[in-house]
């Protein structure tokens, strides 16, 4: 053997012993897929070695299958956690089969991969019905449903007991899952039940547990004394106002007592008729004057002829 050949061997047994190395660490065990109303769960069993040994996982659909030459995809949640599930939900977006894989990592050592058998599809998940609550507000029956996401619609069936032939159903979509059913009637007891129904894989769940609410009846004492109170409130209200308005009175009587206005200030366009009077009052006088004016000229006149007659 040449020492060319002696080499190759030596060097091929340094790589398989490397390679046995990475792989003396245990792989994960027990791989299964836990999906529930369309959220999917990646599980397995944790490694039992020293050391703080973390987990990898790789996902492929019937895309990277087909067309990408069987390529592995790396969810970004699941690289290298300590936690022994990884939620793959977004990993799963058709109705097909996928293929999911799980490997242990320490320090500088890796398992070999653990791969889920059978592949997963999604229209296993187990549909769980949700959760509902009846309320009553006023004489409003309102209904309020465990919200499962985007994909989900729901039909509520609810009844009147002791009517269950008059039962009526209603579709809720999961952006609405607080609705209003109808009138309630006091003293009735109601009742509810809800199916959910997933739309991407066309499949629903059981329906839920029957629940039950009593509608109360109004307290018809509790109201005519709330009437009175408000009653008797505006009663003593109203000698108040009367006090104020016969109080503001008085002070404005004091403070400008009210007087008799002549007749002349009481009829339209006082303003015009007062001038009026004011000028035909002032022409009457001049003329007056004029007039006694003139009478005492001429008796100034007629005494002065007869003195001059007088003096010759």
């Amino acid at each position: 053997m040449g020492m060319g050949n002696v080499l190759q061997v030596i060097l091929i047994a340094l790589i398989s012993g490397s390679l046995a190395d990475q792989h003396l660490l245990p792989a994960p065990e027990n791989i299964s897929m836990v999906s529930t109303n369309l959220k999917h769960f990646l599980h397995w069993d944790p490694v039992m070695v020293a050391g703080n040994t973390t987990y990898s996982v790789q996902a492929q659909g019937e895309y990277e299958s087909i067309y990408m030459k069987d390529h592995w995809h790396d969810p970004e949640n699941c690289q290298e956690i300590s936690a022994h599930q990884c939620n793959v939900t977004d990993e799963v977006s058709a109705s097909v089969l996928y293929r999911f894989r799980v490997r242990s990592i320490l320090d500088n050592q890796v398992s070999a991969w653990v791969e889920l058998e059978p592949p997963f599809n999604r229209k296993t998940t187990l549909l769980i019905p949700p959760r509902v609550d009846l309320q009553v507000s006023g004489l409003n029956l309102v209904a309020n449903i465990e919200d499962y996401g985007p994909y989900f619609q729901f039909f509520i069936f609810y009844w009147q007991k002791g009517k269950t032939d008059d039962t009526k159903c209603k579709k809720i979509s999961s952006s609405n899952t607080s609705t209003f059913l109808e009138k309630a009637e006091e003293g009735k007891e109601y009742c509810a039940e809800v199916i959910a129904y997933a739309s991407p894989i066309n499949k629903n769940s059981s329906s839920s547990d029957a629940v039950c609410i009593q509608v109360k009846e109004v307290n018809k004492s509790g109201l005519f004394t709330g009437l009175l109170c408000v009653f008797g409130v505006v009663l003593a209200f109203v000698p108040m106002v009367l006090a104020i308005w016969k109080s503001t009175n008085m002070i404005r009587y004091f403070c400008f007592p009210a007087e008799d206005v002549p007749d002349v200030l009481k009829g339209p366009y006082i303003g015009e008729r007062m001038l009026q009077n004011y000028y035909s009052s002032k022409d009457d006088s001049e003329e007056t004057y004029k007039v006694e004016l003139h009478e005492h000229m001429l008796s100034q006149e007629n005494n002065s002829i007869t003195v001059k007659m007088e003096t010759p």
